[in-house]
């Protein structure tokens, strides 16, 4: 599929909404390595999932750059001029109903190009605080494009007078977990778990920082 993103729509959608970003959704950044802040050329950044915030939370952290986040089916519903404008702020469609990797052809022609891709692995929202298990796109996206992997959590605390806090891990290159050449059900369910464990990391980090604050 083409890329669809609109430059000039999503520099005005981020220009515009800065103000409810700074105010609302205002995140301060925190790094694993402070030695290594900056992000690559091309790259799949992995972050949980707090709410539908975090969307718009990221078009504000990463401000000067463009990453194309992958949208469920589910936000597509809502009429033609809103899959139009999910599109054209560089959003990827994934099916999850058909279990298909179309998506996987779509990002790779995004990291070809030196472009980012954004995952959020659990597909869904937590449910009466419950999170849900990482799905294995992720660790089929990273196989298929080989692109390195920037592990981010997100505490998700947005609103009026608060921070949300970010923490940003280190690259991961999913080739270095893995001893199979093609990697099969087994093995891909395995590094989707050690995935999401670094991430679970990164948590566990973050909240030591923060209470050192305290």
């Amino acid at each position: 599929m083409k890329d669809k993103t609109n430059i000039p729509l999503l520099g005005l959608v981020k220009v515009t909404g800065y103000p409810v970003y700074f105010f609302y959704m205002r995140a301060k950044r925190y790094y694993l390595n402070p030695a290594k802040k900056a992000l690559p050329k091309n790259c799949i950044i992995m972050s949980n999932h707090t709410s539908l915030l975090d969307f718009p939370m990221y078009l504000g952290l990463f401000y000067f750059k463009t990453v194309h986040w992958l949208m469920s089916e589910a936000l597509f519903k809502h009429g033609k001029l809103f899959s139009w404008f999910l599109l054209s702020l560089g959003g990827i469609y994934v099916d999850r109903t058909q279990h298909n990797f179309d998506f996987v052809r779509d990002a790779l022609q995004i990291l070809d190009k030196g472009g980012k891709v954004g995952v959020f692995p659990q597909g869904r929202l937590p449910v009466n605080g419950r999170d849900f298990p990482y799905m294995p796109g992720i660790t089929v996206l990273a196989l298929q494009t080989n692109a390195p992997i920037i592990p981010v959590y997100t505490d998700g605390n947005y609103g009026f007078f608060k921070t949300a806090h970010v923490m940003v891990g280190e690259e991961i290159h999913i080739r270095d977990l893995t001893d199979q050449e093609k990697p099969d059900s087994f093995e891909i369910k395995r590094l989707t778990r050690v995935l999401e464990e670094k991430n679970l990391a990164l948590k566990e980090e973050l909240e030591k920082r923060l209470a050192k604050k305290k």
